[in-house]
């Protein structure tokens, strides 16, 4: 059995579809690939699918990592082809840019990269301010809400002027202490105004 990791970009119009339906979608990309996908057992078998880290609704990627298995045998291609079958029958606005095999399961992701460009009126110094002191949020859970101040799981943050507006570069964690991106957008409010979320790079 091969353990396989492909990367995918996952932009455009395809911001606006959940997790759930995005594991749907690459259920049914890998059985039109044609590839020797090792199926689950059981009443209802389907391919061994895993995400490192799954990505919000109206957030884009460049560097999605997805793992599932092939059976080894004659029929299996090797990482260039399996990376052809994959691009043969992506849907637009997802696109594979990498494969590789391994004797093992994906590693943890310990935190991303990410690309936030906001529109707005406020210059990168006035918004690098706004990120030196406390940055309240409320998070919620199914049984409480709570104030968090998440400015200490923000790390290597870089703002810099577009057309328009503000990008900030920024890193933060996935795992236990995950951040997500969409609240450094509540913490900013009204400051800010299209927003959009693009994350660049897993840490594994």
């Amino acid at each position: 059995m091969i353990y396989v990791f492909a990367t995918f970009a996952k932009t455009g119009n395809l911001k606006y579809i959940s997790h759930l339906d995005l594991n749907r979608a690459m259920t049914r990309l890998l059985i039109r690939s044609g590839l020797p996908i090792r199926f689950s057992e059981g009443f209802n078998p389907h391919p061994k699918l895993t995400f490192a880290q799954p990505l919000s609704l109206f957030q884009e990627s460049l560097c999605e990592v997805a793992e599932f298995r092939l059976d080894e045998g004659a029929d299996c291609p090797d990482e260039a082809g399996t990376l052809e079958a994959l691009r043969a029958v992506e849907p637009e606005g997802l696109h594979f840019t990498n494969v590789t095999y391994s004797g093992r399961k994906l590693p943890v992701c310990k935190a991303a990269r990410y690309e936030l460009t906001f529109r707005t009126a406020l210059s990168p110094e006035e918004l690098s301010a706004l990120f030196e002191g406390e940055m309240p949020v409320l998070k919620k859970t199914k049984t409480r809400e709570t104030i968090v101040d998440i400015s200490p799981l923000i790390r290597e943050k870089r703002f810099t002027a577009v057309e328009g507006g503000v990008k900030l570069c920024c890193t933060l964690p996935c795992g236990d202490a995950y951040l997500n991106p969409s609240f450094l957008v509540s913490f900013l409010g009204e400051r800010v105004a299209e927003v959009r979320i693009l994350r660049t790079e897993l840490l594994f």
